[in-house]
């Protein structure tokens, strides 16, 4: 059990004479917090018996001038902050902090603003030095919230992210009750919070992340009466608490939050593999990738070479309770989805119901909500040839927007309610104006595999794209292991795999572990970003498809494969890879046609690849000539880890090994090609 000391509300002078004694005596703080009158300052600390105690200096009180020449001093001395407190305005703050020994200082500001529509390099925003320290490999550590409700400011400490840990510090002025929405968001996908603080408004700074450090509990928006019952209790049941912050005009009109844990050493990660062949020389690499920020605690791998499957594993990187990784576990394929549907669609084209100049409109006859024909007079012009190119004109991702297509249905006066399905999207996409003319420009267009699904559902005669998939195109080829994605963290099969939401390049996407507004119901609570944020069970003909890494590699199989299969004669794949790499020679930046590179080898020998990222999942799958392999992610695994397009570290191993005769596709329930 932790040997800890703990107050709250003393005045300077008590809070010293407690310093002093606890110090002599080995203790050293771990948490503090400076509240109330700038003149007349209480505090709130912990501090744990350590052996042996690291060397501490604590500075109970400082104006902005005396922290800045304090903290000059302490660094040349080689001291660095590892708490900072602060109360009072924007422009009269008092400040309280700890220095211990360090080497580099780490990075520490104060007077920060929040700006979060300011750019990603304004230095002067705590929104800006977050994405800074994200992007140079350090994380969130400790944070100071003051100032008043139109004038609130903030210090804060970064530092070295040795753990590689996803975290997130978007919430810095939400009240009581919305701090409590971000909470349940946070915690029900995996997270715990690691800080959180206050002003004198009541407003709560809070930081989230994904690894455990084993039991913990949480409490905000305390009188010191409600503090000190949590405190008896948890204390009680072996927990201390890690972090206490109080704000308040004085002590007795307080506001206190707190978390309580029983240990703070983060829990060790393990790496598991499973399936029926391993290579150790892969495995590493798989090891290596989900360790790499941002990390990845979910992942499979499938390697093909021929039509033949030569490997497929599940992997996890992750503390102990999380669910082993099988070769058969489901991943989200995000824009992968996107070949599953071309393919659906070149099935068409080879039963002859459908041609690459035929306008989608002449089958989907869509109408706005009212029963309208399109407002854009060009979008019955729209063919399917465009819509594989991405060259329809229509917009990327604005007709996912469920809010919007309940207000078109209000604007048409029809009663419309969240969620949103597959008839009412396609109602809203009729209410959009082109971006621009069909067939003159190329952007990447989800909308347009979204119609493409839905053109495939139409011809087929089933509600979903989905439906017409599996029946026509999977059931031929005996892969059962592709369905639609669930929306819903609580919705989520057994055999699917866990998501994290983590940044990337795009510069829209600067925070790890998001939340953001539930479109699956009217009241619209806050969902971890992934979980119930964008229409994914409805867009299965652009990104909504879920599957295990084994049955999207028997589709590169196929691809590869030189004679007919039971889905698709060869001509009819050596078309639509011909015109991809044709697209692609003649300078466009997509491929199309389900894929995003591909190049004519000739001799029927084609090396094509498609991506697909969303906040917290990627897919990638490649093939070359006569090999190619998919990998699957539970998190974007791609800024440090990127394995786009070839994924050399495992394909350079996977061909130089002698597989023999290796064919691992009955083994997954799906006869030899």
């Amino acid at each position: 059990m932790v040997d800890f000391v703990a107050w709250d509300g003393e005045t300077r002078p008590d809070h010293v004479a407690k310093t002093l004694k606890y110090v002599a005596e080995g203790y050293r703080f771990v948490s503090l917090s400076i509240y109330g009158d700038v003149f007349a300052p209480v505090y709130a600390a912990v501090m744990v018996k350590q052996n042996p105690p690291p060397e501490q200096r604590n500075f109970p009180l400082m104006t902005v001038a005396q922290w800045q020449q304090t903290f000059d001093k302490q660094a040349f001395d080689g001291f660095g902050p590892v708490i900072l407190a602060a109360t009072g305005s924007a422009s009269n703050p008092r400040f309280a902090a700890v220095f211990q020994p360090q080497s580099p200082i780490v990075i520490t500001r104060h007077g920060l603003v929040s700006n979060p529509e300011g750019t990603l390099t304004d230095a002067t925003s705590i929104q800006g030095m977050d994405y800074f320290a994200r992007t140079n490999g350090m994380i969130l550590r400790w944070a100071a919230s003051y100032g008043c409700g139109n004038d609130p400011r903030f210090a804060a400490i970064w530092v070295p992210n040795s753990g590689a840990t996803l975290w997130n510090n978007d919430g810095l002025t939400d009240s009581a009750s919305d701090y409590q929405a971000r909470f349940n968001a946070e915690t029900a996908a995996w997270c715990r919070p690691s800080f959180v603080t206050l002003d004198a408004d009541n407003a709560y700074l809070s930081l989230f992340v994904a690894d455990e450090i084993g039991d913990w509990v949480a409490r905000h928006n305390m009188t010191p009466a409600g503090y000190q019952t949590e405190f008896d209790t948890w204390t009680k049941k072996g927990y201390f608490p890690s972090c206490v912050q109080a704000a308040g005009a004085n002590a007795a009109c307080a506001r206190l939050a707190a978390i309580f844990v029983k240990g703070t050493q983060p829990i060790k990660k393990r790496f598991t593999a499973t399936g029926p062949v391993a290579n150790a020389d892969i495995d590493a690499v798989m090891e290596k990738t989900m360790a790499t920020y941002p990390p990845v605690r979910h992942a499979a791998l499938a390697i093909v070479h021929g039509t033949r499957l030569i490997y497929a594993r599940g992997y996890a990187l992750a503390e102990p309770d999380w669910p082993v990784v099988h070769p058969t576990t489901f991943f989200r394929l995000a824009s992968g989805s996107k070949t599953v549907t071309a393919l659906a669609v070149f099935q068409l084209i080879e039963s002859g119901q459908l041609t690459l100049s035929d306008p989608v409109q002449k089958f989907l006859q869509l109408h706005t909500p009212s029963g309208g024909q399109p407002i854009d007079p060009d979008f019955g012009s729209i063919t399917v040839q465009q819509l594989l190119e991405h060259t329809s004109g229509l917009q990327h991702d604005e007709f996912a927007d469920a809010t919007a297509v309940v207000n078109a249905f209000h604007s048409a006066g029809l009663p419309a309610s969240l969620p949103v399905d597959q008839t009412m999207t396609d109602n809203y996409i009729a209410t959009l104006k082109l971006d621009s003319p069909p067939g003159q420009t190329q952007v990447y267009s989800n909308c347009g595999y979204y119609l493409l699904g839905r053109l495939a559902a139409k011809l087929r005669g089933t509600a979903a794209p989905i439906d017409a998939y599996r029946k026509h195109l999977m059931a031929p080829l005996g892969i059962t292991r592709i369905r639609n994605a669930v929306d819903l963290l609580k919705a989520q099969p057994a055999d699917e795999a866990r998501y994290q939401a983590a940044s990337f390049v795009d510069p829209d996407w600067t925070s790890d572990l998001a939340v953001a507004k539930s479109i699956n119901s009217n009241d619209q609570p806050l969902v971890a970003t992934g979980y119930g944020d964008y229409p994914l069970a409805n867009t299965q003909g652009c990104g909504g498809l879920s599957a295990a890494a084994p049955d999207l590699a028997r589709l590169v199989a196929v691809l590869i494969d030189p004679k007919d299969t039971a889905a698709l004669k060869r001509r009819t794949l050596n078309e639509m890879l011909t015109n991809a790499a044709n697209v692609r020679e003649a300078g466009q930046r997509r491929a199309g046609y389900g894929l995003d590179d591909a190049r004519n080898q000739g001799n029927d020998r084609f090396y094509g690849q498609k991506g697909g990222l969303i906040a917290n999942a990627a897919s990638v799958f490649q093939f070359d000539g006569d090999s190619g392999f998919v990998a699957l992610w539970g998190s974007t695994a791609y800024r440090g880890n990127r394995v786009y397009p070839d994924f050399h570290g495992v394909m350079d191993t996977a061909r130089e090994l002698n597989w023999g005769s290796t064919d691992l596709f009955p083994e997954f329930g799906m006869r030899s090609l």
